[in-house]
């Protein structure tokens, strides 16, 4: 059984990773499913994570996927997973986390930025204008956002064809495999994990707007740099 965390709400990427999961032949999955907290609403001017989802809540969700779940106040979480048992435990959705459950067991999430380099929020838009590198990366969290164990890091590269735009979703599709592909990963012959502590490194938090405007534009000038193929196609046509 693949355990899952998410919100008690219509949620993108818990849509997105169920689906993923099972196309993969993965057909026992349990949602633990967390109260959504309402946060403070920050407009950024350029959004960067996809929203649209199926309007559908968890009830109807597992029905129609026939799943289980199991609705766990935050603060019980720690005691629900050391009475229920998970071959693996994935993030889709989940603020910060009891420090005593990170403690105690082993979850995987993905984080759309390449640590240790990039903390934090709006991962992407700090690793362009921090000029670091951009990926995603999935580890074992632990009571340090962003740190615990690697599990596996990607860079994601940018393309001369790109818009912010597309380069964004292609991280956010990133996330879907890396999630998934993790429980092979762990599960592989020799697999070691490794630390992802660094104290070079903090964690961001949103992106003001005056500086998302500097992010833009050295977003077209790595855009700009890059070597895409569809740009060498073009090249040899000329």
């Amino acid at each position: 059984m693949i355990g899952i965390i998410t919100y008690d709400k219509p949620h993108r990427k818990t849509q997105d990773l169920i689906t993923k999961l099972i196309l993969n032949g993965y057909s026992e999955l349990h949602l633990i499913v967390i109260p959504w907290v309402e946060r403070k609403n920050f407009q950024p001017i350029f959004k960067h994570r996809p929203s649209t989802c199926v309007n559908i809540n968890i009830e109807e969700l597992t029905s129609r996927f026939k799943l289980s779940y199991s609705k766990v106040d935050v603060h019980n979480l720690n005691s629900f997973f050391s009475k229920k048992i998970f071959r693996h435990v994935l993030i889709a959705g989940a603020g910060l986390l009891p420090e005593e459950l990170v403690i105690n067991h082993k979850i995987i999430n993905a984080h759309p930025g390449f640590l240790p380099n990039v903390k934090g929020l709006d991962a992407l838009k700090w690793a362009i204008y921090q000029e670091q590198p951009i990926g995603v990366t999935t580890h074992y969290i632990s009571e340090k956002a962003d740190e615990g164990e690697l599990i596996k890091k990607v860079i994601v590269p940018i393309y001369y064809e790109d818009t912010f735009h597309s380069l964004a979703y292609r991280i956010y599709e990133t996330e879907i495999e890396m999630l998934v592909a993790a429980i092979e990963h762990v599960e592989s012959k020799g697999f070691k994990v490794e630390s992802l502590a660094d104290e070079r490194f903090f964690a961001n938090k949103r992106m003001p707007h005056r500086l998302e405007i500097v992010m833009m534009d050295r977003f077209e000038k790595l855009r700009i740099k890059s070597r895409s193929f569809r740009k060498k196609i073009k090249d040899n046509q000329v």
